[in-house]
Order: structure tokens, then sequence, then C-alpha cells
């Protein structure tokens, strides 16, 4: 069950107020969720400082939620690194570890102020000129993040080696949610440990680079939102993932990955391609069964449902595995 948000308030205060001195909190005003956002719960904060009004966004470390298990911290420590290396990753405030603050782990952030362009935006389908400024920006920005170097997340030596251990990642999130078998979620991770492929080259990946969550203000890229899915891999990962849950004007293939291939000299491997592209279709359906999971062990985000039904489409997704996995194969 989620807390009241107005029941958090005198305890978030108290909370800044004891750790976080450098902020000059007076009081906070008002604690109200976002209403996206599926995996770590969003809230805006409204307060008064010594500087005057303030607002800041909070991330809080849900008990259950679609992705578990959960680590804030990690979160927080790679959004100031990759932060202090230029990637435009919202300014981090304030981490607090002790889950009996508010009920559960939390990291302040700087407010981005901006738009968010959604996959299929009539904004950028009626203009031309955005969505070419959009899309240059969306490619250099995913060529900046896998050129990033940081030391918070834990480096592979080669393509095998981070591809299997991200197929265990999900066999562990699959182990914690799966309340109904799920065979063909279980083969196909099989099949994605079997045939890890080789790679190019390694490097910081976003893992869920897409429109909605990027910040524009004015034509421009302000903020790259949601880093709880990022990992050390394949860059390919992340371009399979705009071909895939990233659907959209903004997919990398065709022209587009011609043009990220020629800023990072990476060369677009088809075969790959098909590879990450069933591991992101078994990812976001495993994150469609900790939806369904979340649900049954007693949340009460009713949004989840969006996710939930993922878990239960039944023979439309067993075609969709069907077809990718003779793809790889045949590969």
């Amino acid at each position: 069950m989620s807390r009241p948000q107005s029941a958090m308030v005198a305890p978030l205060q108290k909370a800044l107020q004891s750790g976080a001195p450098h902020l000059g909190l007076e009081r906070v005003i008002s604690v109200e969720r976002f209403t996206s956002g599926l995996s770590s719960q969003s809230y805006s904060i409204s307060a008064e400082t010594d500087d005057g009004p303030a607002t800041w966004v909070m991330r809080l470390e849900p008990e259950h939620g679609v992705i578990p298990p959960y680590d804030i911290t990690r979160e927080y420590r790679l959004m100031a690194e990759v932060g202090a290396a230029g990637i435009l990753a919202p300014k981090t405030l304030y981490l607090e570890e002790d889950a009996s603050a508010i009920g559960g782990r939390f990291m302040l952030m700087a407010h981005v102020d901006g738009v968010v362009y959604g996959s299929r935006d009539p904004r950028l389908a009626e203009d031309p000129e955005l969505l070419a400024t959009v899309q240059d920006q969306f490619i250099e920005t995913l060529a900046r993040i896998h050129e990033t170097p940081q030391t918070v997340l834990p480096a592979f030596a080669d393509g095998p080696t981070s591809a299997r251990a991200e197929v265990e990642v999900c066999r562990r999130r699959l182990e914690k949610i799966e309340r109904i078998p799920a065979p063909i979620l279980r083969h196909t991770l099989d099949v994605l440990d079997r045939m890890a492929p080789e790679s190019q080259r390694i490097g910081l990946l976003h893992g869920d680079y897409r429109l909605p969550n990027l910040m524009w203000k004015d034509g421009k890229l302000v903020g790259v939102l949601d880093w709880e899915l990022a990992r050390v891999g394949d860059p390919l990962s992340d371009l399979a993932f705009t071909q895939t849950v990233g659907i959209g004007p903004c997919a990398v293939e065709g022209e587009l990955a011609q043009r990220y291939s020629e800023r990072t000299g990476v060369e677009i491997d088809e075969k790959l391609i098909v590879y990450y592209k069933l591991l992101e279709l078994a990812k976001s359906s495993i994150i469609g069964l900790g939806g369904a999971s979340d649900l049954a062990q007693g949340g009460d985000d009713l949004r989840l449902l969006s996710v939930a039904t993922i878990a239960t489409a039944g023979q439309p997704m067993l075609s969709v595995f069907q077809a990718q996995l003779e793809a790889l194969l045949e590969a």
C-alpha cells in the first residue's frame, strides 16, 4: 500500500532538515506524486528554503514494484557521476538510506523544467523541423552516454559476459514475480544465455532510453530521466530497445542507425540487433509480470494494470516470442 502523500510531509521535512542542512529547508509545503512513472515512485516536492521557494523531485524506493530488486543508492550515485561527466541527468541533491524515515529509501534531485514528447507525439509529426532537431539530439546524447566512463556499475570484459549477466538479472526477477508458469519466457532466457553474442565494445547503457524519459525546452534536450535500468553492456542493446519498447520517430534504425554508426564508429550488426530485440522483449514481459505480481501482493497503484496486461496477453505475445526466437535462431 502506498503512503498517503499528505502523511509524508512531516517525516520528509524532518529527514531533510536533519540529513541535508545544505538545502536550507524551512518547511515542506506539499508532496505530490507524478502521474507518470510505474517503477520507483516519483514525487514533486514544494518547499520553502532560506533562499526562497524551491521545487524538487523525489524518487522513493517502492516495497514491491515492477522491476525488483530496487537500488536507489546505485541510481543516485550513477546519476551523480554521469552528471559530473556532462550528461544531462538531473542534479542529485540528497540520498536518504534509512528506509524508516518516510517508508523507503529515497533520493532528492533538482526539478528539470521542460516538456516530454510521447512516442507518437502529434507535435513531432506536425513539425518536421522540430522532429529533425529532436532526432539529432536523441542520437548525439545516446552516443555520449555510451562513451561516458563510470565506476558505479560493474564492468565486463566482453559481450557474452555482459549479455549473460543481463539474462541472469531477468531470471532472478522472474523467480520473484512468476505466479503462473511462464515456460516460453524460461525457454527464451535459456536461448539468450546459450547464444550470448560477442560485441564490438562494452559501454554504459541507459536501459530505458526513449522519448518519454527525455525533457525538452525550446527545442533543446535539458534532461535525461529514469536511470534505474542502467547497466554496462553492448551499446546495440540500447538501440534494440528503441526499436521495441521505445518505438516511434526516434527508433534508431534505418537512417538514424546510420547516423549513430557514423557518430560512434560502431557498426550496426543486424544479427546482434535481433538478439538484443529478443532480450528486450523478454525484459518487458517480465516487467509486465512484475506489475501483475505487485497488484497481487497488495499494491494499490492501478496504473500498473497498463504493464500487467503484458503478462496476460496470451496467444498474441506467444506469437511475438515465437517470431523473435525464430529470427534469432535463423540469424
